[in-house]
């Protein structure tokens, strides 16, 4: 089978893929799999190639991706027996705070979180919620979940992971898996930890100001032809 953590950036999909790889005996991702960019990532370009091979049928695969564009995932929920995916959500403020604060450690040029949200987050906002629009009507094969679920209810989500996949529980060891797989854990391990942050539910109340909150509502009810320009040569063209 072919498992994929999905979600816009900032979402938490590296957290869900770093739990489910627990479950199971997970193959490397064959090269011809691979993202050019990212050796653990799924490569889009391929995914017709992925989903018709026969080796999904025969290992099971584990990838992560941010695949959002409706012909990509018209290919990978058509095929609902050997393909599974997880999409998770989180709240768009936090996500927004999270990509700020990667935002300003990748690049040299620092802006402060309201030079950042008027030039840049809006148009990532734009981003997340056509990540979430396109999903939103898929479940055959696919597992919604969110990162507030995942951090409150830790353990309910986990077992419900792996019921999607068919894995019983009590084949598992889900107190060191939960232990294991937690921000904090992972963040220790990594050699960047930086790209790991609080993780924290709400943080976007010391950083967003009501007008910021105004403006993500209005961008939700839709996008004019102005916003919609700046999103495709921000996000779509670069």
């Amino acid at each position: 089978m072919l498992v994929i953590a999905n979600g816009a950036f900032k979402s938490g999909s590296t957290w869900q893929r770093n739990i489910i790889r627990h479950f199971m005996d997970f193959s490397p991702l064959p090269e011809a799999f691979r993202s050019p960019h990212h050796d653990s990532f799924i490569h889009t370009d391929k995914l017709q190639e992925i989903v018709d091979s026969d080796i999904i049928r025969e290992k099971n695969f584990l990838a992560k991706a941010h695949i959002f564009k409706k012909e990509h995932i018209e290919i990978l929920t058509r095929n609902t027996s050997d393909v599974y995916v997880f999409m998770i959500q989180r709240d768009i403020r936090d996500a927004i705070v999270s990509h700020y604060n990667h935002f300003i450690n990748v690049r040299r040029i620092k802006p402060s979180f309201n030079q950042y949200y008027w030039t840049v987050g809006r148009f990532k906002a734009m981003q997340i919620l056509k990540y979430n629009q396109n999903w939103a009507t898929y479940t055959d094969n696919v597992l919604h979940s969110s990162f507030e679920q995942l951090k409150t209810h830790t353990r309910d989500e986990v077992l419900k992971f792996a019921e999607f996949l068919g894995v019983n529980p009590d084949t598992l060891d889900l107190e060191s898996i939960i232990e294991n797989t937690s921000l904090n854990k992972v963040r220790e391990k990594s050699d960047r930890k930086w790209f790991f942050r609080k993780g924290k539910i709400g943080d976007h109340k010391n950083y967003l100001t009501g007008k910021m909150e105004a403006d993500l509502k209005k961008l939700e009810s839709g996008f004019n032809l102005f916003e919609k320009a700046g999103y495709y040569l921000m996000f779509e063209l670069r």
